[in-house]
């Protein structure tokens, strides 16, 4: 009977081992991770997006097994197609990740401009924040409101200066939209950020800009800076009683920011990276640290993440289209 048990438990071994051999998918996950995860972050160093992500990367550690550690790969330029395109690149065994935005998903696969299809070439592990931008105008305009904005650059075409960080992006296309469908005829000025763009507010070299909602409250509450409008769809609560493009009647655009990995990661690797963001965006001190930067925390899951992906990569394809840009 012993050397039956024995003989047994050799081939049960063997077969195991076949069959983690022809699964990557068991064989990666077992001791997952081994070494060092590449996150690989859109922005310079020390930019907002970089300063969000080291806020959250020690909590996502913290929360994967192994004693899980982050190399954090700065690759900023390109409405994030840099970045991205370094995650469509890299080998999928769950060693690398990366931090997106909407726009280097669903917006310049449209135009061309990256070598992936679209989201669909990736894996989308979870969503973590969304946010809310504003057009801001300097506190002492005479512009109280959207419609004293639009109704000035009615009588006065291409005169209203309106401050955007990119071409193209989650900022510039509801611009586009909304001057389509208010018939106006507003002058962008692009910027290399939002910092730059509220640096040029201030100083009185543009009448408008689109910045995002949490840069802009010390200056808010200094009276120096007051928004007029949301152009995203979400609202955050300090600013709840300002309306959005979408309470004014026209299209507004959305900005969500999670965590994707190359596509093919094997679907045991993505539960458990999405498993440790979800357990580590509920970490008290976490929510706390992200709270004073204002952040609005929103965790999705990969299927409600690609939901809200796939819906906005019709808006965008659509406004595009109305726009003359796309065919």
């Amino acid at each position: 009977m012993l050397t039956f048990l024995t003989k047994t438990a050799v081939a049960s071994l063997a077969l195991a081992s076949i069959v983690a051999g022809t699964n990557p998918s068991m064989a990666t996950a077992e001791g997952y991770p081994e070494k060092p995860i590449t996150w690989i972050v859109p922005d310079g160093a020390g930019g907002g997006l970089d300063s969000i992500v080291r806020t959250i990367y020690p909590y996502v550690a913290k929360n994967l097994p192994n004693d899980a550690t982050f190399v954090l790969k700065n690759l900023p330029g390109a409405t994030q197609t840099i970045a991205v395109s370094a995650v469509f690149n890299a080998e999928p065994d769950g060693y690398t990740i990366g931090q997106a935005s909407v726009a280097p998903l669903t917006i310049m696969p449209h135009l061309g401009k990256t070598s992936y299809a679209g989201y669909e070439d990736f894996e989308l592990i979870a969503n973590v924040f969304d946010a809310a931008h504003y057009i801001v105008v300097p506190g002492d305009s005479s512009f109280a409101s959207l419609d004293d904005l639009l109704a000035h650059a009615k009588e006065n075409p291409g005169k209203v200066r309106v401050g955007v960080d990119g071409v193209f992006n989650v900022q510039h296309l509801p611009l586009l939209n909304l001057e389509l469908s208010a018939e106006v005829d507003l002058n962008e000025i692009t910027y290399k950020s939002s910092a730059e763009s509220k640096k040029a507010l201030l100083g009185g070299e543009i009448e408008a800009a689109i910045m995002p909602s949490h840069i802009i409250i010390s200056e808010f509450e200094a009276g120096t800076l007051k928004p007029i409008v949301d152009v995203m769809e979400v609202k955050p609560d300090y600013f709840a009683d300002i309306p959005s493009l979408k309470d004014l009647g026209y299209t507004p655009s959305q900005l969500f920011v999670g965590v994707i990995a190359p596509k093919g990661t094997p679907q045991e690797i993505l539960d458990i990276l999405s498993t440790a963001v979800d357990a580590a965006l509920q970490e008290p001190e976490l929510i706390e640290a992200l709270a004073k930067r204002k952040i609005m925390i929103n965790y999705n899951d990969s299927e409600a993440y690609l939901a809200r992906m796939q819906e906005l990569d019709v808006v965008n394809k659509g406004v595009l289209k109305d726009l003359g840009v796309l065919k």
